[in-house]
């Protein structure tokens, strides 16, 4: 009779060991500077790589994972046609850092060259290499950088949509801001916050969600592509105020609670904060808040422990699609 072997499991699901199963990739200096911030948030398991035209500019970049589009690193010359014809070029270097990911988070500022004349091919070889999750934050340029260039990358969305899993925008005209330089560093904190609030997603949780919930979530109940998202943070007592009149915070497509199609809650506190009565007492206000109002939307929620977070303290990232 053959002897158990201790040292192997009980069940071995085939299933392999990856250290990295995540990806974001920056396309254009702008979406370059951008991955550079998200690099501080220390992401697990996640690939960071940039691709760009600009050989000085990406070479002042701190992150490990840069890669040459074209030979002479002089730039696209906000050229599409050009960084279009080059980067096909780049494909195979992409494919290798595609290579087994479930999830790649693209990042693109439309209007520029390189991102507008790139991301519809990185997009369409992920989905060729069955990439699970396609993901797109994208950047719309102010309406003072020119009529024709705003009309143009809003064309490139629409283009997008029909690739990717899921978008995210962050439009330049709605950021309230005075200077460009608070437009660009706000932009830049919305699209990191953006990131690193869906990575958070994918974190085992404290209640049963999963992969696939965010998969449903992207692919199901709604004919579009397009995601928003908003946070709250504060005491119980201040979002159990806050929640009972959520459409506040929605963009002006929602024009009721109706239009919300898909929606999930986020919910972050610390381990002590989710044992204490205060909680329970907050998620009977949000089923009575929310739970009702939204009969016919796909709701999902997850719970997810924050060691860093105050006791006592929640935050909430809310992702919606409009009908």
């Amino acid at each position: 009779m053959e002897k158990n072997d201790l040292s192997k499991p009980v069940f071995d699901f085939g299933i392999p060991h990856k250290t990295c199963s995540f990806s974001i990739i920056g396309i254009g200096g702008g979406a370059g500077r951008i991955v550079e911030k998200i690099q501080k948030n220390e992401l697990p398991h996640v690939d960071l790589c940039v691709f760009g035209m600009n050989g000085e500019e990406i070479g002042e970049l701190s992150l490990a994972h840069k890669y040459l589009i074209g030979t002479d690193g002089l730039g696209s010359g906000k050229d599409r046609r050009l960084a279009e014809a080059e980067c096909k070029k780049s494909l195979p270097c992409l494919e290798q850092i595609l290579a087994d990911k479930l999830v790649s988070v693209f990042i693109v500022c439309l209007g520029g060259g390189t991102g507008e004349g790139c991301i519809k091919h990185f997009l369409q070889k992920a989905a060729d290499l069955k990439v699970k999750v396609k993901l797109l934050i994208a950047t719309l340029p102010h309406s003072s950088e020119g009529m024709e260039k705003r009309k143009n990358a809003i064309k490139v969305l629409g283009e997008l949509e029909k690739i990717a899993d899921g978008i995210f925008v962050v439009d330049y005209d709605a950021l309230p801001c005075h200077t460009f330089s608070e437009l660009f560093e706000e932009a830049d904190k919305r699209v990191t916050d953006i990131a690193n609030s869906f990575f958070s997603l994918l974190k085992v949780g404290l209640t049963c969600f999963d992969f696939n919930d965010v998969r449903s979530f992207l692919g199901y109940h709604s004919c579009t592509k397009f995601i928003d998202l908003f946070t709250l943070s504060g005491s119980v007592d201040y979002l159990k105020t806050e929640l009972k009149d959520i459409q506040k915070f929605l963009p002006a497509k929602y024009v009721s609670l109706e239009d919300v199609s898909n929606l999930i809650f986020a919910i972050y506190c610390t381990r002590e904060t989710f044992y204490d009565s205060l909680f329970k007492e907050f998620m009977g206000v949000f089923d009575d808040c929310i739970m009702m109002k939204l009969e016919s939307t796909q709701i999902k929620w997850t719970i997810i422990e924050s060691q860093t977070m105050p006791t006592g303290i929640l935050r909430i990232d809310i992702f919606t699609k409009c009908n």
